[in-house]
């Protein structure tokens, strides 16, 4: 009887060290890990080290807060379609190194296409290099090819081939990148040969069934240079969004009773999302291969990165480069952003025509200088009366596509909207119904709040309940486990909810909500899945030099991203909360502990795995200025590490 007393209080001793160590860590805005994975804390001695009360929790929750706004912007910049030049300063104070904070600014990373430079001069003409034959090297109509084609130049400044097959020969039976890819197993006698070691020509089926490399099989929304031209000299036949703008403006001068003449009621496209899980748009990292992984995972429907109206109008080849769709996304939208009644109307037309999507979503969220500086994004919210004439003339031009629209709770608190402390989005929610959305997403927080603060879902639920019909509503913030998401939609008024960040630290989350189950993924499993994004990167930007940079570039954004995940083995508590940020561990192997590195080192040498060693002069800095990753003479150079902030 004493042994059993004696066992249940060691038990009960035990249950109150874990509870007291799980409250400890989240007070501080810590996971609360295992303490047999948690790395020795640096040693202090008593006479400096702080004492902590009951009094010093709160204070300890305010710093993990303040903690939290690096990684906060740079989140910021991912989701919200940042495209801006963030405005971040260096923390820290006294003496010593300071914390890198905020984002890098465009000028800040031109470093990172230098290397890139050089890998573009190495190659060979990528016609050439597939078809073992250049059709315009000979040309006498001016058309001539000025790319190189001398073979021993251009194996004598090669780089080294990476010692893998390719994937890409693999997956399709044939390598458009020709000569010029990095891997192995379709070069026979200086020759590009298919899997049954066929010399591809220009009269081969292959080049009938992939032109070239720029032209991935199973990608749509690639545009031909006809159209592409048509829109940089302005030749596009715009006269029918044209008249639907003039309309609006008569109407907005008092020279009409209805708002678009003729049309009194919008014709309003049905689009159903209830119940779906949605990826959100995600700057940089939401690009094509990325999704393509979602997808696999069990993400149901996919939004493209945002895209700006006026420079996909201007024919800008990188802005069209957004719109791009893979066979896989069985639903997907494009996200595009712009102030400018006329050209968003514009732009609602070339969609309709040219563009293979199954929706339109309108950013109202982007919280950048940049973006408002065109009267876009969250600032959209704050000019009424142009989101209302945008509304109503996509969704008169859009024949054929559902319209919605995604917003924050406000662009920043307003004094004349006493309220809800400033916030108006619950005022917009019937008025965008009126004008005519098919959905409407909401963003928790204000553009001002970026992520510092917790999304607002009580206040969620509040817009959710100011619907006059039933359009549908999606709603996201901070979702990072299955029970949060159906919880959202049971008591918050969601119909379907979009995953941003938690989709960045952990895609597999869709998994997850699918089949309403953690999943304690290992860490093999989670290299499967960086293995099967760069195929995809592969297949999306090409096999060659170029192609495999630019996969690595945006491989390693997503581990600065995916690094930040801890594995739920180790937690002491469930479900786990986005907002927790670990301190330093070991995993449960050393492929584990890897990947849960800060270090930007670790991040390249993860991608060496399967992209083969980096170039001379190969620089990484990432968007966030948190982590960077140097080699200007050939070694390893790590630059303020700790991504967490």
């Amino acid at each position: 009887m004493a042994a059993e007393t004696a066992e249940k209080m060691d038990t009960d001793s035990e249950v109150a060290a874990r509870e007291a160590r799980i409250k400890e860590a989240t007070l501080r805005g810590e996971a609360p890990i295992k303490p047999e994975y948690l790395k020795p804390k640096p040693s202090v001695s008593s006479s400096s080290a702080p004492s902590m009360d009951a009094t010093d929790e709160t204070k300890g929750q305010k710093r993990a807060a303040e903690e939290s706004v690096a990684e906060a912007e740079a989140a910021d910049q991912q989701e919200e379609g940042g495209k801006g030049k963030g405005k971040g300063k260096d923390g820290g104070k006294g003496k010593g190194k300071k914390r890198q904070r905020g984002m890098n600014k465009n000028k800040d990373r031109a470093a990172n296409s230098e290397a890139m430079k050089n890998v573009r001069a190495s190659q060979i003409c990528s016609r050439f290099a597939y078809m073992n034959h250049c059709p315009q090297q000979d040309s006498a109509d001016g058309s001539k090819c000025k790319q190189p084609h001398d073979l021993d130049a251009f194996y004598e400044g090669k780089l080294p081939d990476i010692e893998q097959p390719c994937p890409v020969l693999a997956r399709l039976g044939v390598c458009p990148a020709g000569l010029n890819c990095r891997y192995q197993g379709h070069v026979q006698d200086r020759k590009n040969v298919d899997k049954d070691g066929v010399v591809v020509t220009p009269e081969s089926e292959w080049v009938k069934k992939i032109p070239n490399v720029g032209h991935p099989p199973g990608e749509t929304n690639i545009f031909s240079f006809e159209t592409v031209g048509k829109l940089r000299k302005k030749l596009f036949d715009f006269s029918k969004s044209t008249e639907v703008a003039k309309a609006w403006q008569k109407y907005c001068s008092g020279g009409s009773d209805t708002p678009l003449g003729a049309i009194v009621q919008p014709d309003i496209k049905p689009l159903d999302v209830k119940g779906k899980s949605i990826l959100a748009p995600l700057t940089t990292v939401g690009n094509l291969p990325f999704r393509r992984l979602c997808v696999k995972l069990g993400c149901d429907v996919t939004v493209g990165e945002m895209a700006l109206a006026g420079s996909i109008l201007d024919g800008a080849a990188p802005e069209l480069s957004l719109l791009r769709r893979h066979e896989s996304e069985k639903c997907f939208g494009i996200q595009v952003a712009g102030g400018d009644v006329e050209t968003m109307s514009k732009l609602a037309q070339f969609i309709d025509e040219h563009v293979d999507c199954d929706f339109v979503d309108i950013n109202c969220g982007c919280p950048l200088d940049e973006v408002h500086r065109r009267g876009a994004g969250s600032r959209l919210m704050a000019r009424t009366k142009a989101m209302e004439g945008i509304v109503r003339c996509m969704q008169t031009n859009l024949k054929t596509k559902p319209l919605t629209l995604k917003m924050r709770t406000a662009d920043h608190e307003e004094k004349r909207h006493p309220e809800f402390g400033g916030r108006y989005a619950h005022k917009l929610v019937p008025q965008l119904e009126e004008w005519g959305v098919s959905a409407i997403t909401l963003h928790g927080r204000t553009a001002r709040q970026r992520y510092t603060k917790l999304a607002d879902w009580d206040y969620t639920k509040e817009c959710s309940s100011r619907r006059a019909t039933n359009t549908p509503f999606i709603a996201c913030g901070d979702v990072l486990s299955w029970e949060e998401a159906e919880e959202h939609k049971a008591q918050h008024g969601a119909d379907a909810i979009m995953v941003g960040r938690g989709a960045l630290m952990k895609p597999w989350l869709f998994t997850e909500m699918s089949e309403k189950r953690h999943w304690d993924i290992s860490a093999s499993e989670r290299l499967d899945l960086i293995r099967d994004f760069t195929h995809y990167g592969l297949d999306h930007w090409g096999s060659d030099g170029r192609g495999v940079e630019t996969t690595r570039r945006f491989l390693l954004e997503w581990l600065s991203f995916t690094c930040r995940y801890v594995p739920i083995g180790l937690l002491e508590q469930m479900p786990p909360k986005i907002n927790w940020r670990p301190r330093p561990y070991v995993g449960r192997s050393d492929l584990e502990t890897k990947l849960a590195s800060p270090s930007a080192k670790d991040w390249v040498e993860i991608t060496e795995m399967f992209l083969g060693k980096v170039p001379d002069g190969f620089t990484f800095i990432p968007k966030h200025k948190s982590n960077a990753y140097d080699a200007p003479t050939g070694g390893a150079q790590e630059e303020a590490q700790d991504v967490q902030g």
